[in-house]
């Protein structure tokens, strides 16, 4: 989101100007809102010759209807030369009132690329964990136990095929368990 430089306009009396912060510093393009607190006014916006080797608003000349907000963009361009200074001229009332607010470009703090090292290029194996026995692991042999149990009763209180049939069946299904959970 790029910066932005307040300017009251009508603040107090007709066409009256002031900007906020004032010197203004940027490092790339920016905005100027204009906020209007009276009757409807038209303003023009210039940079001087040394800005304007870098530095363009969108338009030169506003009409901010009253009460309201006009946002501008100040386009700044590619990198070069910095610190640039120079001056925004910003005039209300057909050139009745006049500001002019000093404006440094400077340079970015930190680039718009990413380091890269060799590390990106390394496998990294995600580290043994030692929290002890995985929970999962006893659910086939608790399903195998259980098996084996309704075996033995169904042999003692059926006949001995039926209980040999239900062990295998519970067997099977620890196995499933097991193989299941792996």
């Amino acid at each position: 989101m790029p910066l932005t430089l307040t300017v009251d306009l009508n603040d107090g009396r007709a066409h009256a100007l002031a900007a906020s912060p004032v010197p203004f510093e940027a490092d790339g393009s920016f905005d100027v809102e204009i906020r209007n607190h009276g009757a409807g006014s038209h303003v023009h916006i210039h940079t001087d010759e040394a800005l304007s080797r870098v530095a363009r608003p969108a338009g030169g000349n506003y009409y901010v209807p009253p009460e309201s907000r006009e946002r501008i963009t100040v386009s700044v361009g590619e990198p070069g030369p910095r610190p640039v200074e120079g001056t925004l001229r910003i005039a209300a009332g057909y050139g009745a009132e006049r500001l002019e607010i000093p404006v440094r470009i400077v340079e970015r703090d930190a680039p718009d690329t990413v380091e890269v090292d060799e590390s990106l290029g390394e496998v990294t194996t995600p580290e043994e964990r030692d929290d002890g026995p995985d929970p999962r692991a006893f659910v086939p042999a608790a399903i195998a136990v259980v098996g084996l149990a309704l075996a033995v009763l169904a042999v003692l209180l059926l006949s001995e095929l039926v209980g040999v049939v239900v062990g295998a069946l519970a067997l099977c299904c620890g196995v499933a368990a097991w193989y299941a959970l792996r």
